[in-house]
């Protein structure tokens, strides 16, 4: 029962903005919303290419806290992830939230997962993150640089390696955009 309420509030807090993990913003004040699409051309483990679509934001509860929603997609692969993060430095957060995979080989149940992200301005509009995740039946991994093409928007161009329970590997580049308000 704890689980389920628990679960619950996650989902109201994820529901209420858009979701993350593409680009973290750790600092994120109060009421600040973040927005984005990332497309990926992964080499899978088992030979090929898959495009892998990502939509993603956050926003910032206040305190430190800030909550998330993202839905990948891949045509043998989808899930959605909700969840909090919280600064635990100004540049670093620490994720934990719940990733509901679609139905497929890998698995089909819903995923405690949890993770860091961080994000590190370097010079002149430009910037490197990272995420992390950990779940049951998966690992995701993301590792960018970003380029600020105004004041509230990015471009992104990021490495990711996603890994299920089956040791199907998903690894490649991929490029997007994100907006900040």
């Amino acid at each position: 029962m704890k689980k389920v309420i628990a679960l619950t509030i996650i989902f109201i807090f994820a529901m209420s903005s858009l979701g993350m993990c593409a680009v973290p913003d750790p600092g994120a004040g109060i009421g600040s919303v973040q927005v984005g699409y990332n497309y990926y051309n992964l080499d899978k483990s088992a030979g090929g290419t898959s495009g892998f679509n990502e939509i993603y934001g956050s926003v910032g509860l206040g305190l430190g806290y800030g909550a998330f929603i993202s839905h990948a997609q891949s045509s043998e692969t989808s899930y959605t992830d909700y969840g909090l993060k919280s600064s635990l430095l100004p540049n670093i957060a620490l994720l934990v939230g719940e990733r509901h995979m679609a139905t497929d080989n890998a698995a089909s149940d819903n995923n405690l997962f949890y993770g860091v992200a961080v994000n590190q301005p370097l010079f002149a509009g430009i910037g490197v993150y990272g995420t992390y995740q950990n779940g049951r039946h998966f690992d995701d991994t993301v590792i960018g640089l970003t380029y600020d093409l105004n004041k509230n928007s990015q471009f992104d161009l990021s490495w990711k390696k996603y890994e299920d329970n089956n040791h199907a590997t998903f690894k490649g580049i991929g490029a997007g955009i994100n907006f900040k308000f």
